[in-house]
């Protein structure tokens, strides 16, 4: 059987390292790819539940909803409000097989986060690659614990 808390090891550091990668540019030469985010990060997820004997129908959920969400633009021109949906829609991606406080930490951090990195006090301290990998694995924890359980 295999041993649950490797969950905790991988899908939070996968989720982290495939969140930011998502619009990093890798070379002058080769742009950045969001479907890192968007796309296989969710498809990681699906297998994870699988592997946690999720029922297939809630994996796929949790995949389409983890496509939708990460696909949502909070950039430029937003609105604060928007942003923090967009947050709170981050922490619902596991509504499909629970929820737990983890989703409330994943909604706060985001949000929490975002504003620190952009203000003039702290945005040098709060810069945007580290918020993203904070992000992925916020994500990724609130995945894990309910696969744990």
């Amino acid at each position: 059987m295999l041993n649950k808390e490797l969950f905790f090891v991988f899908v939070p550091g996968i989720s982290a390292i495939l969140f930011a990668l998502g619009g990093t540019k890798i070379s002058d030469t080769c742009p950045g790819w969001k479907g890192w985010r968007r796309f296989i990060l969710p498809c990681i997820y699906c297998i994870a539940c699988i592997m946690a004997h999720i029922v297939i129908w809630k994996a796929i959920f949790v995949t389409l909803l983890a496509c939708f969400v990460f696909s949502l633009g909070y950039g430029e021109g937003k609105s604060w409000i928007y942003r923090t949906f967009v947050g709170c829609y981050y922490a619902l991606i596991t509504l499909p097989i629970g929820l737990s406080v983890w989703n409330i930490y994943t909604a706060l951090g985001f949000i929490v986060m975002f504003w620190l990195s952009n203000q003039e006090e702290t945005g040098h301290i709060f810069v945007w690659k580290i918020c993203e990998n904070a992000f992925g694995a916020l994500c990724g924890i609130q995945l894990a614990f309910l696969l744990c359980k």
